[in-house]
């Protein structure tokens, strides 16, 4: 089943299709297009509107362009980001990325910037307890998710000319200091209705981001994605194995554990997350990701969820720890013995993990407060953001008592940091 497109009439994104099809005519920067082309807008609301292209060929095409309007943030919606690291990934024999054709940073062609590439047909898992697949199927699903991540991971940046996409020291300090700045603005945001501030994330919000600015050693660097899920890569249309890694837009050159932590996450967070697109239907045959607010956690309760240990040799989940033991047979790094005392980083980097997802959760109230809300869903997260840093200060609380700050403590460090 192919995504259900948002209707072009009425819409802000709709594209000028004939100004594309002069430029992509112009610019011949694909081979064989046959003119005029086409566009259909894809998905519910990804923050850079996507689109099919088709040509009169028959032909498809993914075009993802930068947002129209007043971009608040002047890192945000960096299309060429995606298009640099898309392209300089295609360089290397096999990997699964989808081909980059053309990248245009001239606004006045279709109002932003934007790219265009290859469509990967394939299934896109929207469902994080992979509902629709056989369980021997989630088993390889995972085997082969987890393996590409360890390839993504272990390629020099160097080597495909990403050098300078990101810094390779400093990566958990510098983003404590980004969700610092950005919670103290988003508590600050008024009702619209009430004019009452939202206020903080969680009262030992400070305290959280300081244990991690101070306990964090690692300094590793890799290529990162950001986002790294199942409904962010496409699976072959009957095997399940990963064909191709979508929606780049976090990606950067940065510490590979924290890709490492948020992939194998459903296996160790034991609440629920709401997902805003728990009332569509499951996409199977496309090339960019239409769930960018799935959280990527099972939409289980916990005792029913097939990744709840008990449940997982019959729902087919295979043990975090072995995708874990693949990860490190590909990459030469065991995540599970980062830091000192051996896996002090690796809860440290849990810690971070449920820092991040609230203050992404916190910012959404502050849309919602602002009126600017992306979806009539949006209200679900509000409860996460006390779930998200209750469990990171109780995790700040457990390492304190264990003796791991500051490198004290005893134990085998491995056994302790095993999911």
């Amino acid at each position: 089943m192919n995504p259900s497109p948002t209707a072009k009439s009425g819409s802000r994104h709709e594209l000028d299709d004939a100004a594309l099809s002069k430029y992509l005519a112009e610019s011949k920067s694909i081979p064989g297009l046959q003119g005029p082309v086409t566009t259909t807008k894809i998905g519910y609301g990804q923050s850079n509107p996507t689109y099919f292209v088709d040509d009169a060929g028959g032909t498809r095409y993914i075009l993802r362009k930068k947002p129209a309007g007043t971009i608040i943030s002047p890192v945000a919606h960096q299309v060429d980001r995606e298009y640099r690291v898309l392209k300089a990934l295609g360089t290397v024999e096999g990997f699964p990325v989808p081909k980059v054709y053309t990248l245009c940073m001239d606004p006045n062609v279709i109002g932003t910037a934007f790219y265009v590439m290859e469509f990967v047909k394939g299934r896109i898992i929207t469902d994080p307890d992979l509902g629709e697949l056989s369980p021997q199927d989630r088993r390889k699903a995972w085997i082969s998710l987890v393996e590409t991540l360890g390839w993504l991971h272990s390629i020099d940046p160097d080597s495909i000319g990403l050098e300078s996409f990101g810094k390779k020291t400093g990566f958990y300090k510098r983003h404590c200091n980004t969700f610092s700045r950005i919670e103290a603005q988003q508590a600050k945001v008024k009702d619209i209705k009430t004019g009452k501030e939202l206020g903080r994330a969680h009262d030992h919000f400070d305290e959280i981001v300081e244990f991690i600015r101070s306990e964090m050693s690692s300094e590793r660097y890799s290529v990162v994605h950001g986002d790294f899920k199942f409904d962010n890569v496409v699976l072959h249309p009957i095997e399940p194995r990963v064909i191709a890694i979508l929606d780049w837009e976090l990606s950067t050159v940065g510490n590979p554990l924290m890709d490492a932590i948020y992939v194998v996450s459903p296996f160790w967070i034991d609440y629920k997350k709401p997902s805003p697109h728990d009332h569509l239907s499951k996409e199977t045959s496309t090339s960019t990701s239409t769930s960018r607010a799935n959280t990527g956690v099972s939409n289980s309760s916990p005792l029913t969820s097939p990744y709840n240990p008990a449940n997982r040799p019959t729902s087919g989940m295979p043990e975090p720890d072995d995708l874990l033991d693949r990860y490190t047979a590909i990459t030469g790094f065991d995540p599970r013995l980062e830091g000192t005392p051996p896996g002090k980083d690796f809860e440290v980097a849990k810690i971070f993990h449920y820092l991040r997802g609230g203050t992404i959760s916190h910012g959404i109230q502050a849309r919602t407060y602002a009126g600017q809300a992306s979806s009539d869903f949006s209200h679900v997260y509000f409860e996460n953001t006390r779930k998200s840093f209750d469990a990171a200060w109780a995790m700040v609380q457990k390492l304190k008592s264990e003796g791991k700050e500051g490198g004290s403590g005893s134990g085998s460090g491995r056994e302790k940091a095993r999911l």
